[in-house]
């Protein structure tokens, strides 16, 4: 109810503003703010994950005659719009730090036990990889191992299920298909 009190009350333009202004932000508080969405997420993740996603498939129809109310992914998205936004403005080595701290949550989310979570994160990391990879990697760098991490963390993960496993796999060939020419230490992964 709190959110809907928000959202009725500040311009939905306003609140896109503030995830694009990440952009300005010092690459110090830039982490900060990562770190807050990133919990801010997982709470809303730990919805009832039986349920379809929130904003996406709610129209389950619950016992008791009550639409399901399952995770919401609103700070999810948000997080791949903050990624998305900062990839091609942050220096590499800011953006490597950046995205430790992502790619971990990342994994974690892919191996959700909701597969409509798992599905959206596996899918996100899979945009963001192929935005990621049409920049060409320095010789002395390995970033495309680093930003790629998050697939083989969710193939190693004995708790992810085959279906994200498969999808993962899908995942890499279509990398492998159309960015092999730019591809470097991402190859290691």
């Amino acid at each position: 109810s709190n959110g809907r009190a928000v959202l009725e009350a500040v311009q939905e333009v306003l609140l896109d503003k503030v995830f694009s202004s990440t952009v300005n932000l010092s690459a110090k508080t830039l982490a900060h703010f990562i770190q807050e969405l990133i919990a801010v997420s997982a709470s809303e993740i730990e919805g009832n994950s039986k349920s379809g996603i929130t904003g996406v498939d709610a129209s389950k129809i619950a016992k008791g005659g009550s639409k399901s109310v399952g995770p919401s992914i609103f700070s999810l998205q948000r997080l791949v719009e903050v990624a998305d936004c900062n990839m091609n403005v942050r220096p590499r080595l800011v953006w490597a730090q950046v995205w430790e701290v992502m790619a971990d949550y990342f994994a974690k989310i892919a191996c959700h036990e909701n597969s409509m979570v798992s599905v959206f994160a596996i899918d996100s990391l899979k945009q963001l990889s192929f935005k990621f990879l049409e920049k060409p990697e320095l010789s002395e760098f390995n970033f495309q191992r680093t930003f790629l991490k998050p697939f083989l963390a969710v193939m190693e993960d004995k708790g992810s299920r085959e279906d994200i496993r498969e999808l993962v796999l899908w995942c890499v060939d279509n990398i492998i298909r159309t960015k092999s020419h730019n591809l470097r230490s991402g190859w290691k992964i």
